[in-house]
Formats: structure tokens, sequence, C-alpha cells
């Protein structure tokens, strides 16, 4: 199982473990832009050889763009999945799974109910709902959206536009005021459906920390 602390530097333990897919690797968020894109593009030439240069610049553009983006959130974890769309065997797929906490607003008897108001009144390309997980009740948020001035490998802002969809769990932890924030989003739209059951699998990994889980900083040990 993944264990996760809330910051690099806190030894507090985010209270929910979960498991990936074995594809999944951790994203190193401390790293500088060119130090991830020479490790991506060495992952990418060894799991998925024959991939033509335009598609490696794509991948790499997009998961910088991508890991910027979590890093300007305040995300605690996350994660690439890197493999061969099954559209098209000659292209690669990529994702990225991603943990976060925000404050909760306020004190509610139920949390989540000013969270799905909120995201139904301001978040046009967005559809939510209730789901019970083992965990308990969470909010699933499904958003398609564009974004401009991405930044290039090198860190410099362009002002290309970008089309990615994201799902999101979130679960109210109710005794840190806090909630807890799962998401996968991509770029790979024609490989949507399975990145949406990708993360159902793993949304039914997604238990409380047992208390002779060992504590660490952020990592990923998986079951495999």
């Amino acid at each position: 199982m993944t264990v996760v602390t809330d910051t690099p530097n806190s030894q507090r333990r985010f209270p929910l473990v979960f498991a990936l897919p074995a594809q999944f690797r951790p994203v190193d968020l401390s790293a500088d832009a060119a130090t991830r894109a020479s490790r991506l593009q060495e992952q990418l030439e060894s799991s998925l050889p024959g991939l033509s240069g335009e598609q490696l610049l794509h991948v790499l553009l997009a998961n910088q763009y991508s890991v910027e983006r979590m890093l300007d959130e305040g995300v605690i974890y996350a994660a690439t999945f890197l493999g061969r769309s099954d559209r098209d065997p000659n292209a690669a797929s990529m994702a990225q799974f991603s943990v976060l906490t925000r404050k909760m607003a306020g004190h509610h008897r139920q949390p989540l109910e000013p969270v799905l108001e909120s995201i139904r009144r301001e978040r046009e390309n967005a559809e939510a709902q209730y789901v019970d997980l083992e965990i308990g009740r969470c909010l699933v948020v499904m958003e398609d959206d564009r974004f401009s001035n991405p930044v290039r490998v090198t860190g410099e802002p362009t002002d290309t536009m970008r089309h990615v969809r994201q799902i999101q769990v979130i679960f109210p932890l109710v005794d840190r005021g806090k909630l807890a924030f799962f998401a996968l989003s991509t770029e790979c739209l024609w490989d949507w459906d399975d990145y949406v059951a990708m993360m159902a699998e793993i949304c039914k990994t997604i238990r409380w920390a047992e208390s002779d889980d060992e504590p660490s900083t952020i990592s990923n040990v998986l079951d495999g």
C-alpha cells in the first residue's frame, strides 16, 4: 500500500492508504523541470521503445505541465502512469494520479454538501455525485476543461491550449478539518473510459491506515 505524510517535512501521516497499478511511478515533486524530463525520457525509451520524437516531446510537455499544476495546487503525493494506448498501440498513454488536502470551510455536519453545491454552481464543465466507498461517503467529480499558458520542459511559459479530463474523489477528514482529494487526470482523451475504470479500481483499495502501517515520507510502496 502507498503511505503518504501530509507534507514532505511532516511526520504526521496522511490517514488513508491506497494501492496503484504497477505501471505507476512516483513523481519527485522536489526535482527541477529538466531532471524530471530527463528521467521520464529514460523511462519512456526503456518501457515504450519505438515512440517518435514528436510523441516523446508531447508526453514530456504534458507531464511537465501536469506537475507544475500539481505543485501550484499543493499536491502531497503524485504518480505517473505510462503505457501504450489500447486504441492506438503505436502511441503512448499517460495519466497523473495525485493526492492533496484542503482546509474544510467551516464546520458542517454534512461537509460534502457545500462542496457539491459549489461545484454545481461554479464549475460548468464538471459533473458531481455521491458514492459510498469502504471508507465512507465520498463525492466523485468528473471535469473536462481546457487550460492555457502551460510551461515548456525548460520552464518557459507558452500560449498553448491543453485539453484535460480529470476524475476526483473527495473525502472529508472531519477530525482534521480537511478534505482529501484523490485525482486522476489525462490529456489522452481517447483512453478516457479506461482511466475511469482504473480510478474505480484504485478507489476500491482506499482504506484507513492501520496502526501497524509504518509511517514514512512521501513514498510509493505498492502491493504489485
